[in-house]
């Protein structure tokens, strides 16, 4: 093997631990929520090409409202879903959102666009 190969083959290498690194274990954009006028939980949501923050920590059993703001057009962040509380929203472009429930009991709920490839999570403590 050449110097050039093994130079190659290493910077190959490095690149796919990067990549997963990146789209796998990077730290998340964790927020928690701050206690809005109207006495529920409120966190603003930028959409584009992800969600941002896309890790947020409510309280159990307090109102929470999660004002999504859409910033491109892709088709796939046209709505966001809540399962587990049976939410969801459509999400034009350009215009503020929001998605309000109480989370009854703690735990870790996604939330995520109608494809299922912009994820978030709900930590309810």
């Amino acid at each position: 093997m050449t110097t050039i190969q093994i130079i190659v083959t290493l910077g190959g290498i490095a690149l796919s631990i990067f990549i997963a690194w990146f789209f796998w274990f990077a730290p998340k954009t964790k927020m928690q929520a701050a206690l809005g006028a109207s006495g529920a939980q409120e966190v603003a949501v930028t959409v584009k090409g992800g969600y941002t923050p896309d890790l947020i920590v409510v309280k159990a059993g307090q109102p929470v409202r999660l004002r999504f703001t859409r910033r491109e057009s892709a088709a796939c962040s046209e709505m966001v879903l809540f399962p587990d509380f049976k939410q969801s929203a459509k999400l034009p472009e350009g215009e503020e959102v929001s998605v309000e429930f109480t989370p009854d009991k703690p735990g870790e709920y996604g939330f995520q666009c109608q494809m299922g490839m912009l994820r978030g999570k709900l930590i309810v403590e």
